[in-house]
């Protein structure tokens, strides 16, 4: 009798954990217990530690970023950001992405990877070197909701990605590569998807420069030249 109820039980958790853990991930990621949580201005900041006061610098400098932009929506600044040590919580939220950050349709939550609010920079699961600062890649990844708002989820996926990571980066202000590091791989001739984002915008800044800065014919022109 108690056998049969362990595999009663056992087949139970078997339908209802995978079904808690599709809900957390996609929908509702306070169910992986992110314990501490601050708000600055409208973006309420979940994180696995606690969260230092310099969270707001990090915030405004991301508000900042993102107002700049044509296709800007107050909304993308209510979409909650979670802060992950790049451990389980991350792998569970983004099915294991070596990313620096994502933006998850259908709710546009932020996932972040290890990160530091002090220094205002971010790194991913592999990578031990800092890669990005903190509030651009915020920045980067409410871009991508602003997409999608404005083209709608599949116009998102259907533009070059050239253009949708070029763009994305060009709101955020930066990149992962310096100028002169970008030079140093063309030159060495290696081709790295770090050079990638940095020659997306670059094509992006020039593309802007040329149409008057209009974001749509940026868009509309990357699927007129076949990306």
């Amino acid at each position: 009798m108690l056998m049969r109820r362990v595999i009663v039980l056992a087949l139970a958790g078997a339908f209802w954990i995978p079904g808690i853990y599709l809900i957390a991930s996609v929908f509702h990621p306070p169910l992986l217990l992110f314990p501490h949580v601050r708000t600055v201005g409208e973006t309420r900041v979940y994180s696995e530690t606690p969260i230092p006061d310099e969270i707001t610098g990090v915030i405004v400098r991301a508000d900042t970023l993102v107002r700049a932009s044509p296709l800007f929506r107050g909304e993308v600044l209510k979409r909650p950001v979670y802060l992950t040590n790049g451990d389980l919580r991350w792998r569970l939220l983004t099915f294991s992405s070596s990313a620096l950050a994502i933006s998850r349709p259908p709710t546009e939550t932020i996932v972040i990877n290890r990160s530091s609010i002090v220094t205002d920079e971010v790194w991913n699961s592999v990578d031990p070197f800092p890669a990005r600062d903190l509030s651009g890649v915020i920045a980067h990844e409410r871009t991508h909701v602003l997409i999608r708002h404005r083209f709608g989820f599949l116009g998102h996926r259907s533009y070059p990605t050239w253009v949708v990571e070029g763009y994305c980066d060009h709101v955020s202000g930066s990149g992962s590569l310096s100028d002169e590091a970008a030079a140093r791989l063309i030159a060495e001739g290696r081709r790295t998807p770090a050079l990638f984002y940095y020659e997306s915008r670059r094509r992006v800044e020039r593309e802007l420069e040329a149409n008057g800065g209009s974001v749509e014919a940026l868009f509309r022109s990357s699927l007129d030249d076949g990306g």
